[in-house]
């Protein structure tokens, strides 16, 4: 029986494989611990090389599938497009799966019980992560032969809507907090949803009714919402859909590739130059310099994540083209000391985000 947990954030084991495996190839690995006369065999699987993302996109109006893929792709992340999930096993070489299942009458239904069911559900028990989007998907696909994957993701779908999605609103203290998206997708039917065990994420600002929900279960991750991504209208930082999307990956515990800690959205500064911290790891005070200079009246924000996605902590910076000193002393927006572990430092540069890690100790 576990007692205990440890991670091993400073020296961590790196695995390395030639350049000429193929990536996505399954590599079973024998891990034998031994500590005085105990002696334990572990065996497990990694995926070399394994893909940001993979986009399954069965709507009949592609679209908004096609606008994920493309973002997710420029904001440097690797992944794969289909419309045959069963063509692209085995899934575990995905870090995340995106579905989209559109939007009453165009919409896709995923059988209950069927194989992509069977394969999406399997993959999530298994530790992934998944990002569902559907207006049938939650409520009405499940009592006409859908299959229910409430449960997976933390709500239960309580309505089966009406065509009047949007503004969509997200919710302060989440990694949607400021975001704010006139809606001109596919609106019809727009089924209502309620956190579980998940949180809420995103409501629909006129008509008060839940639209997005995320859920961290511990072992896997997952976000669901009744909307379209495609659908939303970008308007002023950080409400755009890149943004959006580079929040709900960092949810899901990725990054760009070869980069767990960069800038999207192509700013042209490295994040040596716009965004420092010092010491890292820290126990008592955090520096958070932030070199604004090179930039003329850049609007600029700062948050801080945990690991779940949630903002613990805002700073308020403003419009400036001036250099800015900032301290953290691990404490929540209450003043609460927060636990030993990693956080996210989230600098938005008008529409270009600079992410780092911190590592706050005891």
């Amino acid at each position: 029986m576990v007692d205990s947990f440890k991670e091993n954030t400073f020296d961590p084991y790196v695995i390395n494989v030639s350049s000429e495996c193929p990536q996505g190839r399954n590599i079973p690995f024998r891990l034998i611990a031994i500590e005085d006369a105990f002696v334990d065999t572990f065996q497990f699987n990694m995926v070399a090389g394994s893909y940001s993302y993979l986009v399954w996109n069965p709507d009949p109006t592609p679209s908004s599938g096609q606008t994920i893929n493309s973002l997710l792709t420029s904001l440097g992340y690797n992944g794969n497009y289909t419309t045959n999930l069963l063509s692209m096993q085995p899934l575990d070489m995905y870090r995340a799966i995106f579905v989209c299942c559109g939007v009453y009458s165009n919409n896709y239904r995923i059988a209950v019980n069927g194989q992509e069911a069977t394969a999406l559900t399997s993959y999530i028990n298994n530790g992934g992560t998944v990002y569902m989007e559907g207006g049938e998907v939650w409520y009405y696909d499940p009592l006409v032969g859908g299959h229910n994957f409430c449960s997976l993701f933390g709500l239960q779908g309580i309505a089966d809507g009406a065509s009047d999605m949007g503004p969509v609103v997200g919710q302060t203290g989440r990694f949607t907090q400021g975001m704010n998206f006139s809606y001109s997708g596919e609106n019809n039917y727009m089924d209502h949803i309620n956190p579980t065990t998940g949180i809420l994420i995103f409501v629909d600002g006129n008509n008060a009714y839940n639209c997005g929900v995320a859920y961290n279960a511990g072992s896997y991750r997952t976000v669901g919402t009744s909307f379209e991504i495609g659908g939303l209208v970008d308007a002023n930082a950080p409400s755009t859909k890149r943004a959006l999307l580079d929040s709900i990956m960092h949810f899901f515990g990725i990054f760009a590739v070869g980069n767990e800690e960069g800038i999207a959205e192509n700013n042209p500064f490295s994040t040596s130059q716009v965004l420092k911290l010092y010491p890292n790891p820290f126990k008592s005070s955090a520096g958070i310099r932030i070199q604004l200079a090179p930039i003329a009246n850049t609007k600029a924000s700062l948050k801080i994540f945990n690991t779940a996605g949630s903002c613990v902590k805002s700073f308020s910076i403003g419009n400036s083209s001036q250099a800015k000193n900032l301290f953290w002393n691990g404490r929540d927006n209450s003043g609460a000391r927060l636990p030993a572990g990693v956080y996210f430092v989230n600098l938005e540069l008008d529409n270009k985000s600079v992410i780092k890690r911190i590592i706050l100790v005891n």
